[in-house]
């Protein structure tokens, strides 16, 4: 039975927050999609979870991996083992909202020019909805094409919702794109979008598609946050020449500035004056620092 999407679910030690995950794509309002679940060399009981949940869905494929593998290889054989002609990426601690995949089916159905196509994320603190990104997307704004969509997601970082994007098989497949084991965690979605709005256009849909947990003591397989800034800066460094036709070096270090404002503000009081002056001789003409700064300052203060 070959059905017109397929959800694929990576899973690794998910069993806090997978059934709420599992329900919210069983409430889908449409229907005419497979689940494919690759438990990632979990040690609790993820497996379990997705087994009782097997036979709800219409189609469900559990695959394991018998040791930890990493996201990249995991979502390579997602996507391999995929049926659909179009894939939809789920994540297991997001809740996603029951027009979800209805929306993004019927982008992908009447606009043939389009690749990909994402939404809006609303980000839960566990009380409210703290914010919503992107920013663009909420403000009414449609990406750009190709490759000035390239260089805003490389120079401001992935302005694409990662945990709900859906694409065509056909373009990831034609044009060999694949998910690499080389960055962990958020940066592997980001050299794929990267790479996919050169060879697609992505569409974004003016409305809220998931919602993310971000309460400050959830479990994350992103928690590990210097491993995660320095894949991000060696993704920063390896597009810059491996696209110099598109990526000057104005943007490089525009990007890297992107980066090292992220990184501080993970800094406590007493680190942050040594690191600022650290990442600001490195691009001192930059306008943002003195934004930043001010920004921190009436912080502090408040």
């Amino acid at each position: 039975m070959n059905l017109k999407v397929s959800v694929i679910l990576p899973i690794y030690n998910g069993e806090k927050t997978l059934a709420k995950t599992l329900e919210s794509l069983l409430d889908q309002s449409f229907q005419d999609f497979e689940l494919v679940a690759c438990i990632d060399g979990s040690k609790d009981n993820s497996l379990e979870i997705v087994n009782s949940f097997k036979d709800k869905f219409r189609k469900t494929t559990v695959l394991i991996n018998d040791s930890n593998l990493g996201l990249g290889p995991t979502m390579n054989r997602l996507v391999a083992s995929a049926q659909g002609d179009y894939i939809a990426v789920a994540e297991q601690d997001d809740f996603y909202y029951p027009d979800r995949l209805a929306l993004q089916v019927g982008v992908l159905d009447t606009m043939p020019q389009i690749g990909l196509v994402s939404g809006i994320s609303d980000f839960w603190d566990g009380t409210k909805i703290g914010m919503r990104f992107p920013g663009m997307l909420v403000s009414g704004k449609q990406y750009p094409k190709k490759e000035e969509m390239f260089l805003l997601n490389y120079k401001k970082q992935i302005k694409v919702v990662n945990s709900a994007m859906m694409f065509r098989k056909a373009v990831h497949v034609n044009h060999g794109l694949y998910f690499s084991k080389h960055y962990p965690s958020i940066s592997i979605d980001w050299s794929y979008i990267l790479r996919f709005c050169l060879v697609s256009d992505i569409h974004g849909i003016h409305q809220s598609l998931v919602l993310l947990d971000r309460r400050d003591d959830r479990n994350s397989v992103t928690s590990n946050k210097l491993k995660q800034y320095a894949a991000s800066r060696e993704l920063i460094r390896s597009f810059y020449y491996e696209f110099p036709n598109l990526i000057g070096r104005k943007d490089y270090k525009f990007a890297m500035t992107t980066q090292y404002l992220m990184e501080l503000s993970s800094f406590k009081a007493y680190q942050f004056p040594f690191y600022f002056l650290r990442f600001f001789i490195q691009n001192p003409t930059d306008k943002r620092w003195l934004h930043y700064l001010l920004k921190r300052i009436t912080r502090v203060f408040k």
